[in-house]
């Protein structure tokens, strides 16, 4: 039976120490429910969830796709480093990865993911009080396709239940047939 991996997105840069901890809290609950993390391998929530993560022991395991062709530029926590040279090229592999997405706070990088997301039809959770973009939207879609939901969670005990729902649903991913083009 294959790992389920969860996309995790967000600052490339966290200047609050309630966000850091909070990106290691979400990586130590990918952990402890036996998930994978991916994420774009570098700083901030990327590097922090990813540390959180290993602080459990777990036969999941942390993958980072890199921007560059750079192996050298993953953060310390990262298993498994897949250099792109496709710069933010690399953030459709990112939201691809995941069968959900989990956004913490966010800068332009991180709308050009959650767009990325929604056209391939990935369960977007937005993890609220963090800023960015994972406050700035409120609705239950980005748009009026209505392709892939924005689930609003307000705590990890709430992240925890929405990541354990969606596992177990069949979402139409990809260009065909899953209502891209509607």
């Amino acid at each position: 039976m294959r790992t389920p991996q969860v996309a995790v997105i967000g600052n490339a840069r966290l200047k609050q120490p309630e966000h850091v901890a909070l990106a290691q809290s979400v990586g130590r609950l990918l952990a402890e429910n036996g998930y994978n993390l991916v994420c774009g391998g570098l700083g901030g929530v990327m590097l922090e969830s990813c540390r959180g993560f290993k602080t459990i022991e777990s036969p999941g395991r942390t993958v980072g796709i890199l921007p560059s062709f750079q192996a050298a530029s993953a953060n310390d926590f990262i298993d498994i480093v897949i250099p792109t040279g496709l710069d933010v090229g690399r953030n459709q592999l990112v939201v691809a990865s995941g069968f959900a997405v989990v956004v913490i706070g966010g800068g332009a990088g991180t709308l050009s993911e959650i767009a990325l997301a929604s056209q391939i039809n990935k369960p977007i959770i937005l993890l609220k009080k963090t800023g960015g973009w994972a406050d700035k939207l409120t609705d239950e879609h980005l748009d009026e396709r209505c392709n892939s939901r924005l689930y609003h969670a307000q705590n990890l005990g709430q992240l925890k239940q929405l990541l354990a729902q969606l596992t177990t649903q069949q979402n139409l991913t990809g260009t065909i047939n899953s209502g891209h083009n509607r």
